[in-house]
């Protein structure tokens, strides 16, 4: 087992905590990309920024971002899809637990590790969505549906860097002053 990346600049950034506007545009900015016109197969392999946008600020902001906003995400999400109401919802909060029960194990990895929590997570996610909708006498929707939570992982370590940038920014200004 490879030992946590715990060097001056790590350590401190995870000390810092992000300000609610950024984790709001965060969610803003990842709600809007998944409102984006998607057709056809590419509306099948969206990947859920929503949802890794949650999930990171689950892991690394716990006491700001938990059950209650993944379940208001979730139903935004449904308004926004026109979906059934509540389906995203259900999903957001079982990947938000699972996010949570994960926090300590994911932060203990590097990023490319931590791609594959989340994946695991995603993963769990999507088929929950899938088993409703089949529950209710909907279609398979087919094989492009397994992408989406792949090219969601794979969002993984740039959303991580652009995220933390803020809190490097603060940390310089606040070292040089």
């Amino acid at each position: 087992m490879r030992p946590a990346d715990l060097t001056p600049v790590a350590r401190d950034v995870m000390k810092v905590p992000a300000g609610p506007g950024l984790i709001l545009a965060s969610f803003v900015a990842a709600y809007l990309f998944n409102s984006l016109p998607w057709a056809g197969w590419a509306l099948l392999a969206r990947p859920d920024l929503v949802l890794v946008v949650l999930l990171f600020w689950t892991i690394h902001q716990p006491g700001s971002v938990g059950q209650g906003l993944a379940f208001a995400l979730g139903l935004a999400m449904d308004v926004g899809d026109s979906m059934l109401l509540g389906q995203h919802a259900l999903a957001y909060v079982i990947a938000t637990y699972g996010a949570q029960v994960l926090r300590v194990r994911v932060l203990a990895f590097p990023l490319l590790e931590q791609s594959l929590h989340v994946l695991g997570i995603l993963l769990g996610a999507s088929t929950v969505l899938v088993l409703l909708n089949l529950l209710l006498g909907a279609d398979f929707p087919g094989p492009a549906l397994g992408l989406s939570p792949f090219l969601a992982a794979l969002a993984w370590g740039p959303l991580n860097w652009i995220l933390y940038l803020p809190a490097l920014r603060r940390m310089r200004r606040e070292g040089a002053a």
